[in-house]
């Protein structure tokens, strides 16, 4: 099985280092490939010309907008928001598909709020059409919508996290913030997201195409996860529990619940807490080393 791994971010280094030892892949980044089709880097190669030369069973579109240090830097980045997330994820996918190159594209759950379980097939409530939404969910709407009728596969994930000390693990954010939104949510174990990926690669012909909510099974708290973090010595003493309307943001956040059962027909997600605790006391060594 060939795969090409499209980014080299949070997600898409995870999925190389999953992949490398099982199938034969390939990791490409923007300023190699103009995969986003933006000519962003100069000397970057042109993404047909680099897929002529290849064989490709599938594709996995990691890269997206996301902004630093979080979704408020989208509020006044639109314009590179709504490329990455919506334009390039098109034009990717189109080319892919142009030479019978089916696409997994990790998405975002972001564009729900409320605690009712989305599935799949519900209208997004904190999307393109709403105005309370922030920019970022908006794009990731747009994104999907524009994705529509294309070969593959739409992945939606949230509140990633896994083991390591990388800023866009939701562990470490919480240990560098102090005030933690009390919400509960659906998350997904990056490292759990993977096997999700490889068993979608391995079994495209069986597992039709659509959208897909990748999370692990039951909503988990904040407060939950603080208490799974200081039982293994991970702990901030400036933490403080706050309600959405304390925060001084620019943008509104999602805070949601997915239904996995769509999911659950192919792929058996561990539960949220399970994989939070499994992660944290992985974490928690890599942490106190690189603390001494």
């Amino acid at each position: 099985m060939n795969v090409l791994i499209l980014g080299s971010g949070y997600i898409g280094n995870h999925l190389f280092n999953h992949l490398k030892t099982k199938c034969n892949v390939e990791q490409i980044t923007q300023s190699r490939v103009d995969y986003t089709l933006t000519k962003r880097f100069k000397g970057s190669m042109d993404f047909k010309s680099y897929l002529r030369d290849k064989r490709f069973d599938i594709a996995v579109n990691c890269s997206g907008y996301t902004g630093k240090p979080n979704v408020d830097a989208c509020e006044s980045n639109k314009s590179e928001c709504w490329q990455y997330n919506v334009l390039s994820p098109v034009r990717t996918t189109e080319v892919l598909n142009l030479f019978k190159v089916p696409v997994i594209h990790v998405s975002s759950g972001c564009i729900y709020e409320g605690s009712q379980n989305f599935t799949e097939k519900d209208i997004p409530n904190f999307g393109l059409y709403d105005n309370h939404s922030s920019f970022y969910s908006k794009s990731k709407h747009a994104g999907e919508l524009a994705l529509n009728g294309f070969i593959g596969y739409i992945l939606r994930i949230r509140m990633p996290f896994c083991a390591t000390s990388q800023n866009k693990n939701i562990l470490v954010k919480y240990l560098k913030y102090d005030n933690i939104l009390s919400m509960g949510n659906s998350v997904t174990g990056v490292y759990d997201l993977c096997k999700v990926i490889e068993h979608f690669c391995i079994h495209r012909h069986q597992i039709n195409h659509g959208k897909y909510n990748v999370v692990n099974s039951g909503k988990i708290y904040a407060n939950r996860i603080l208490e799974i973090m200081e039982s293994y010595g991970l702990t901030n003493p400036n933490w403080n529990l706050v309600e959405l309307k304390d925060l001084d943001i620019k943008a509104g956040r999602s805070n949601c619940t997915l239904s996995g059962k769509k999911l659950n027909k192919h792929f058996k997600m561990p539960s949220a807490e399970y994989s939070i605790s499994e992660c944290v006391e992985r974490l928690s060594k890599i942490w106190k080393n690189e603390k001494v």
